[in-house]
């Protein structure tokens, strides 16, 4: 059996920029009217193995003036949606198993325009053979 890691980017309404241990491994661009992108990015390779190290996630999501009626001003929505799962597959390469690591992000709110409105960051370490998120701190903004 062989384990793989992936992120599993559902929804992005406006911008959404993944990072780990610094860089960026993912950058949606800005993206309008809140579609379901279905976006997979592969982080097995990217993850520090050994067990003395961590691995640091970050997802910022970002909101812009975009306005289909309106002004500035007005507050705007957002919506990002993710996962970041552990595949278990056979020898063939069939998935047989298929594990959240954290857990799944969903979350659909208003904010000011021009702003970070997410900003969610998971410490994933080896422990025991295994990938965990050992710590997080989840950040949004909503509207005033």
């Amino acid at each position: 059996m062989k384990k793989e890691y992936w992120i599993k980017v559902g929804n992005v309404d406006n911008r959404l920029v993944i990072y780990l241990n610094g860089e960026i491994i993912w950058d949606s661009g800005i993206i309008h009217d809140d579609p379901k992108l279905h976006k997979a990015v592969e982080l097995t390779n990217l993850l520090r193995d050994g067990e003395h190290f961590h691995n640091e996630l970050i997802f910022e999501g970002f909101n812009d003036t975009f306005r289909a009626n309106g002004s500035e001003d007005d507050v705007a929505p957002w919506h990002f949606s993710y996962r970041v799962v552990e595949l278990t597959l056979d020898g063939q390469g069939n998935v047989k198993e298929e594990t959240d690591l954290i857990k799944p992000y969903d979350e659909k709110h208003y904010s000011n325009p021009n702003i970070r409105a997410l900003n969610n960051r998971y410490i994933i370490k080896r422990k025991n053979g295994a990938f965990k998120v050992i710590s997080n701190a989840l950040s949004q903004q909503f509207a005033e």
